[in-house]
């Protein structure tokens, strides 16, 4: 498992919930690896009850499944539970972009531009987990500009399990048009064309489901 630094006021359990997500929405920790509370919080260096916290709450959502006596281990993924994601994001951040590109100041829209920059600077340099980064930033910071940030907590919880996909979408095609997709975005909040936002960001949300199929030939034994 690859660790991860603690911030600065950050309680040993939501260190513990955002290393164990971040493994496991970067395949660290891979769709069906059996895992022990023991073995994380001798890792992190901490208890064993913030890591059975942590994993209780992503309990919650399906992604780790707690076997009683056994121990827990990662789910497969179940496109089922995908797809359900997928609808949440979609339903809400289609609303809030719609309402950030009425809101959002020239300082919005500038750092806006600036992260997809980046997107298209190292898409050059083949860094797919740097645009991961920078994706999940831009999305962020599209709530933010809404001032809806505890619907983008609610979303990114349950969003695990496309975030899953989105990892592996990354290293199975080309990134150019996730990039491209973020630059259309920027382009209708320039134009305050709110509509076009919430059409571009539903199309831009919902494009996986045309990459299942070579997602699933490269990661079939992730698949429930």
């Amino acid at each position: 498992m690859k660790n991860i630094v603690k911030l600065p006021k950050e309680t040993n359990r939501d260190y513990a919930l955002r290393t164990i997500r971040e493994n496991i929405v970067n395949l660290e920790l891979k769709p069906g690896t059996m895992i022990s509370e023991q073995d994380i919080a001798n890792e992190l260096n901490l208890s064993r009850t913030p890591v059975h916290e942590a994993l209780q709450e992503l309990s919650s959502s399906k992604i780790i499944e707690i076997l009683p006596q056994r121990g827990s281990y990662v789910s497969l993924i179940d496109m089922n539970l995908v797809e359900e994601a997928i609808f949440l994001r979609s339903t809400i951040e289609s609303a809030i972009t719609e309402m950030a590109c009425e809101k959002a100041t020239e300082q919005d829209i500038s750092e806006l531009e600036e992260n997809v920059n980046l997107q298209e600077f190292y898409l050059g340099k083949d860094n797919v987990d740097k645009i991961f980064e920078l994706d999940n930033a831009f999305h962020q910071k599209i709530y933010q500009i809404a001032n809806k940030m505890q619907c983008y907590y609610m979303v990114r919880l349950m969003n695990i399990h496309h975030d899953r996909l989105r990892e592996m979408h990354l290293h199975t095609s080309n990134p150019l048009t996730i990039v491209e997709e973020h630059k259309q975005i920027v382009e209708s909040f320039k134009k305050r064309d709110a509509k076009a936002s919430k059409d571009l960001i539903i199309k831009h949300l919902s494009r996986l489901h045309t990459q299942e199929a070579d997602i699933r030939k490269k990661f079939a034994d992730f698949f429930a």
